[in-house]
């Protein structure tokens, strides 16, 4: 119940919040920019506008899809609202923690709560990033080959978005690791403490039990897919690109909205580069790091008259109005009653018995 305490919170807190930091930005980009933006504004295509608006939302059904092929896989016990409460809760969740983190914490908690065993529950988080990955991988440097970005020098980008402060706090920390590493591996005091916690009916040993039950089931659900969800992994790739498509390609709506005329390949490619620079500024939903980041990619490609409103109409369409809408869909789909844990056979002595019969099922 801790995930639905937490979730309701930021959920209250984005629909009071985010209206304030639309108007706040609106404001700001009507006041710095004079009646020139405002213009603009009032002069975009309300088609493109649309297909912005379409472009920011339907990967939620893409999402829930990826999600609920899955969930039919291994016999999950969750509805289509519950598939769609899942998929919103990620997007709404990490908009309260920095880019790198995301929402996957809510998405692991909401599939606990709606009946997934931990251990398959990480393993669908894995299976999801993988197919992710999987096409980032594959498609961005085929796609950067042919369709290269002028002006764009990635390594000058990341290192403005990563400070040499930033470079020392990782070294701090990795120091520390590896001191701590040291202490534990050679140090007789730590054997000792280690021999305490380790007893059998000590909290550290029971806890450590539970984590590897976990893993278990982790192991177990990964070598299902290896035995027979191949073809549905496969045909969640093709989602995955399809749906990071989609959200790579709003502002090249808003684009030809406002009248330019945008590369679409190498403006989703200037967008995916974008969203991975999010991903190493430490502020909840990249506030202020996602601004700067598209003032620096965008700054040689939209007219200067233009980008600071092409800055707070792609952050609102992409981030403001997913978030609200969000939000205020889980208010109206969230079911109150906690299910039980899934109980399919997924460790010990059924493990090869029921591996073999998800794998019959998709020969």
């Amino acid at each position: 119940m801790l995930e639905k305490l937490t979730l309701k919170k930021t959920i209250r807190m984005i629909l009071f919040l985010v209206p304030l930091a639309v108007l706040a930005s609106v404001s700001y980009t009507l006041w710095s920019s004079g009646d020139a933006n405002l213009s603009a504004l009032l002069d975009i295509s309300v088609p493109w506008l649309l297909a912005a608006v379409f472009l920011s939302l339907a990967p939620w059904v893409v999402a829930a899809i990826r999600l609920g092929l899955w969930a039919r896989f291994f016999h999950l016990p969750m509805s289509t609202r519950d598939i769609f409460e899942i998929v919103l809760a990620n997007d709404v969740a990490a908009a309260a923690t920095p880019t790198a983190i995301g929402g996957g914490y809510a998405k692991l908690g909401l599939l606990i709560f709606h009946g997934t065993k931990p251990g398959l529950a990480a393993s669908l988080m894995l299976i999801g990033s993988l197919e992710e990955y999987t096409v980032f991988a594959l498609l961005v440097p085929i796609v950067w080959f042919f369709f290269p970005p002028e002006n764009i020098n990635v390594t000058e980008i990341f290192l403005k978005f990563m400070p040499f402060r930033s470079l020392q706090s990782v070294a701090i920390t990795l120091g520390i690791l590896v001191a701590l590493f040291l202490f534990f591996r050679y140090s007789k005091t730590a054997k000792r403490w280690k021999q305490r916690l380790m007893h059998k009916d000590g909290w550290f040993a029971k806890g450590l039990s539970a984590i590897q039950k976990t893993v278990a089931d982790f192991r177990t659900a990964l070598q299902l897919v290896a035995a027979g969800g191949k073809l549905r992994f496969l045909l969640n790739i093709g989602f995955a690109a399809l749906q990071w498509g989609m959200r790579y390609s709003v502002f090249t709506a808003l684009a030809f909205g406002f009248g330019l005329d945008p590369h679409p390949v190498k403006f989703l490619l200037l967008q995916w580069l974008l969203f991975t620079l999010m991903n190493i500024v430490p502020t909840p939903g990249a506030i202020g790091g996602a601004e700067i980041g598209f003032a620096l990619l965008f700054k040689g490609v939209v007219p200067p008259g233009l980008l600071a409103l092409s800055v707070s109409s792609w952050r609102f369409v992409a981030t403001y109005l997913q978030l609200i809408v969000a939000a205020s869909l889980m208010v109206f789909i969230e079911k109150p009653e906690k299910k039980k844990a899934h109980t399919e056979p997924v460790s010990g002595e059924t493990e090869a018995s029921f591996v073999a019969e998800r794998a019959g099922d998709m020969s």
